[in-house]
């Protein structure tokens, strides 16, 4: 039995939640495995302050343990002491108190069951681990990754196994750079989240027992038009190198069609097409994702969620199928 992460969230700045941040959070989550043993991952990742977590307290079924009070330092990643848990209860309830705080996740996540919430942004945690015998996996994107698509049926289906797929997608995330809604200076209003290097290094200090990191990324790059071939492979390229560092495989991704999107246009296209190219003559470890649902450069209408950039749940569900296979090959 080892330490494995089972469960994560993409952690962004809060420059949208300024003012609604602090308060109680109160999760219930639909049981992820029947540990006996998990931690609770926090992180300040994104914080310029200390932040103060109060009344920590987790329970299924008749057994609940609470927590000292802590803080976390900026850029500092704390894990609770083992929590002995009912491996027959189907809920897990966690909640705690803290102060402002400058990083976190919205309340969208697949695995928490409906509920009225007296703060909209959930600070601190970053994830959930286990001890059993698994093995974890990273989907490191943007909101083609975070919308969940591909990735929950490919989680269910995963889990069966003791492989445990996070969701390490952040909406607006960029290959090459921090991003942000509005003018920012300060790691707290990135809300769009750091550059991927950064992301995978944080995720890859947050994270345990991982043994494969996927990396969708580029499309917003592209479309603002700041990417060009020899800076994606320069990117492309590091980040291989920060996985190959840590003896983590990796999985690479074609860009999917993005015509009809506004700032999308015809150069910007055969830049793709010039990307894509490269990626399917260099890479061995490639899902080529483009394939799967593009038809003369755009989006199949049958998997178009309506902007012609995202997947609808019919396009999630072919990538998943035809990719899921290929997380037990070798592994």
């Amino acid at each position: 039995m080892v330490w494995t992460t089972i469960w994560s969230h993409a952690q962004r700045g809060i420059a949208r939640y300024a003012s609604s941040t602090s308060g109680t959070i109160q999760l219930t989550m639909r049981q992820i495995v029947p540990a006996k043993k998990i931690r609770l991952v926090f992180a300040n990742e994104y914080g310029g302050k200390i932040q103060h977590i109060q009344n920590l307290s987790f329970k299924t079924k008749d057994q609940i343990q609470k927590f000292p009070d802590f803080s976390i330092q900026p850029a500092e990643v704390f894990k609770t002491t083992a929590i002995r848990i009912d491996p027959s209860a189907k809920k897990w309830q966690l909640s705690f108190q803290t102060a402002p705080c400058e990083s976190g996740f919205a309340f969208n996540d697949a695995d928490f069951f409906p509920s009225a919430q007296t703060a909209v942004f959930c600070s601190g945690l970053t994830a959930i681990e286990a001890e059993v015998d698994g093995k974890c996996i990273i989907a490191l994107g943007d909101s083609l990754t975070e919308g969940a698509t591909w990735t929950a049926p490919l989680q269910r289906q995963l889990r069966k196994q003791s492989t445990f797929l996070v969701n390490q997608g952040v909406n607006g995330s960029y290959l090459l750079h921090t991003g942000s809604d509005q003018p920012a200076s300060k790691p707290s209003e990135y809300f769009y989240g750091f550059d991927s290097l950064t992301r995978l290094r944080h995720c890859l200090k947050s994270h345990s027992n991982v043994s494969k990191v996927i990396l969708f990324f580029g499309t917003n790059d592209l479309i603002e038009g700041q990417l060009t071939l020899e800076n994606f492979q320069v990117k492309i390229k590091e980040l291989i190198a920060v996985c190959q560092e840590q003896k983590i495989d990796y999985q690479l991704c074609t860009l999917t069609p993005c015509l009809g999107y506004p700032g999308m246009d015809g150069e910007k296209e055969c830049l793709r097409q010039k990307i894509n190219q490269w990626l399917r003559s260099e890479s061995t470890e490639l899902w080529d994702f483009a394939a799967m649902v593009e038809k003369q450069g755009k989006l199949k209408p049958v998997f178009d969620s309506g902007d012609h950039l995202h997947f609808n749940a019919a396009a999630g569900l072919t990538i998943a199928r035809q990719i899921s296979s290929d997380f037990v090959k070798g592994e």
